[in-house]
């Protein structure tokens, strides 16, 4: 009998990476031996017995959950046997196919055991693609050797013997069950968030002011410990209380609604970074503005803005609400080693002090809610 073996790796973009289709047109081990109904029938050629198509499918797994904010997709296997392509013979050796055929079947069984467990050990293998293919060739030649030993399943003896041989390997070796491994990540990062935050003017400018409210969202650039963000805030729905000078135009008048934000770079660094929180003190500067519609509508300048530099310092608290750990490619910027993604809600506190080009310096009070994601590589 002629066996020839098929491992199923699919190409992404131009990569070797796993793929996630199903052939539902296969027989996996685990759903039982083989019997004469999986195979298509012939009548005798020869003294053939028959001919079985067998293999590993490696793809990558589901995701798994492995605590409530972690879940983790890595390299899975099965052994698969193909029943359209193979078959045996109708006539008396039809029971000698079936058992040569099971004997190929379950060896598959054995190396793909072997190859689960080296790429679920307790270090993550970077290398994942390399390792399937040496068991690919491992199998490969435990099959071909079974097929020189029992004359490719015309030694009937030499089948009865190498069944012993399996059956003890297949009781011996057992799938590990899965634990997170040993992984290291580059150290750089990239990321980007978006949320809502507020702005309270407190002492003096409280009475100049109402607290406003807007949209935050910027991108993130770490490095180690140390991270940078790019931060754009821009809001709404603040009242002036009191007449203040403007630039083009002389006076804004109590009464009116005001439009304004930042643009930030930001520097922090964390003092705590954990599976579920992140603390990070920050500081940085930029410019901060608000915005003034002219009530008039016939007058020459219906729009005016007064802008300054911006100082400001404080502390970030992030919540990781999920961790997604890829142990095989296909991470957001990787397509052949994995990487982490973590999803947090990042809460900011912070101070800004701002010198606006009408000669008023008011401090603020700003408070952030972003959603955010950070994403980073395996290091090889």
């Amino acid at each position: 009998m002629r066996r020839i073996l098929t491992l199923i790796v699919a190409g992404v973009l131009g990569t070797l990476t796993l793929s996630a289709q199903t052939d539902l047109s296969y027989k996996e081990w685990a759903d039982g031996p083989l019997t004469s109904e999986d195979f298509s029938k012939r009548r005798g050629t020869g003294d053939m017995v028959g001919q079985v198509y067998t293999g590993i499918d490696v793809r990558a797994s589901d995701w798994e959950k492995v605590n409530w904010n972690t879940r983790v997709k890595r390299v899975e296997s099965k052994t698969v046997f193909d029943p359209i392509r193979s078959w045996i013979r109708t006539d008396t050796l039809t029971d000698q196919g079936l058992r040569y055929g099971q004997l190929i079947f379950d060896a598959t069984e054995v190396t793909r055991r072997q190859m689960q467990n080296h790429l679920s050990g307790d270090q993550y293998a970077p290398d994942y693609i390399n390792i399937i293919r040496r068991y690919s060739d491992i199998t490969a030649a435990r099959v071909d050797e079974i097929e020189r030993i029992t004359d490719e399943g015309r030694n009937l003896s030499e089948i009865e013997a190498e069944e012993k041989v399996v059956a003890q390997e297949l009781a011996e070796i057992s799938e590990n069950e899965f634990s997170i491994p040993d992984y290291t990540l580059r150290k750089f990062a990239m990321g980007m968030y978006g949320g809502i935050a507020t702005q309270i003017h407190p002492g003096k400018y409280s009475s100049y002011f109402t607290p406003g409210i807007g949209f935050d969202w910027g991108f993130d650039i770490a490095v180690g410990r140390s991270e940078i963000q790019w931060d754009l805030l821009m809001g709404g729905g603040s009242k002036l209380l009191r007449d203040i000078p403007g630039d083009d135009i002389g006076t804004w008048k109590a009464g009116n609604k005001l439009y304004g934000g930042e643009i930030t770079l930001l520097y922090a660094y964390s003092i705590y970074d954990g599976d579920v929180f992140k603390i990070s003190p920050f500081a940085g500067f930029g410019v901060g503005f608000i915005d003034y519609n002219n009530p008039d509508r016939n007058a020459e300048i219906l729009k005016d803005e007064i802008a300054g530099p911006r100082w400001l310092g404080g502390l970030s608290v992030e919540l990781k609400y999920l961790r997604s750990l890829y142990l095989v490619g296909d991470a957001v910027w990787s397509s052949i080693y994995g990487g982490l993604n973590e999803h947090s809600l990042r809460l900011k506190v912070y101070v800004a002090h701002t010198a606006y080009s009408n000669g008023m310096s008011p401090y603020s009070l700003n408070v952030s809610l972003c959603c955010n994601i950070l994403s980073k590589c395996m290091k090889p």
